[in-house]
C-alpha cells in the first residue's frame, strides 16, 4: 500500500530575486558599466560613489539612485558641479532608497499577512506602511 505525500507550495508573491538581491561592489560596477552606457560621465561618477560607499546595493537600488539622477544629463559642462551639488543629490538618492526599502519591507509585510499571490496595490501598502507608522 503506498503512502501519499503531501507537497506544500507557496504560491505568495515574491518580488524578483535577480534584481533585489544584495550584490557584491565588482557585480554591480559590471552592471552599471554594461547598462548604463548612455549615461553621461557626472550621473556615472555619483552612482560609482553611491556604489563605493555601499548605498547602492542591489540592481533596483542602481535604477532608483539612476531616476533621481536624469535631470542631471542635461547639466551643462560649463556649468559647475560643485560640493553643494553633490550633497543635494547624495541626499536625494540616500532617501529614496532610504524610502523604497521600507516599501518593499511593508510590501512583504502586507503579503505575508494577507498570503497574496500577485503584487499588491500601491494605495494598499501605503496605508499599511501609515497604520504601522512606516515614514
Amino acid at each position: 500500500m503506498s503512502q501519499a505525500v503531501q507537497l506544500e507550495f507557496d504560491f505568495t508573491y515574491k518580488p524578483c530575486e535577480y534584481y533585489n538581491s544584495k550584490r557584491t561592489k565588482a557585480e554591480l560596477y559590471t552592471y552599471l558599466n554594461d547598462h548604463y552606457k548612455g549615461e553621461t560621465d557626472l550621473v556615472l561618477s555619483l552612482m560609482s560613489n553611491k556604489i563605493w560607499d555601499g548605498t547602492i546595493q542591489t540592481y533596483t537600488e542602481m535604477l532608483w539612485a539612476n531616476e533621481e539622477l536624469w535631470s542631471l544629463n542635461d547639466w551643462s559642462e560649463g556649468e559647475g558641479f560643485g560640493s553643494s551639488d553633490r550633497f543635494h543629490y547624495n541626499k536625494n538618492i540616500d532617501e529614496t532608497i532610504r524610502w523604497n526599502r521600507l516599501y518593499q519591507k511593508a510590501e512583504s509585510e502586507f503579503v505575508q499577512l494577507h498570503k497574496l499571490i500577485e503584487s499588491p496595490s500601491n494605495e494598499d501598502v501605503r496605508a499599511y506602511m501609515k497604520s504601522k507608522g512606516y515614514n
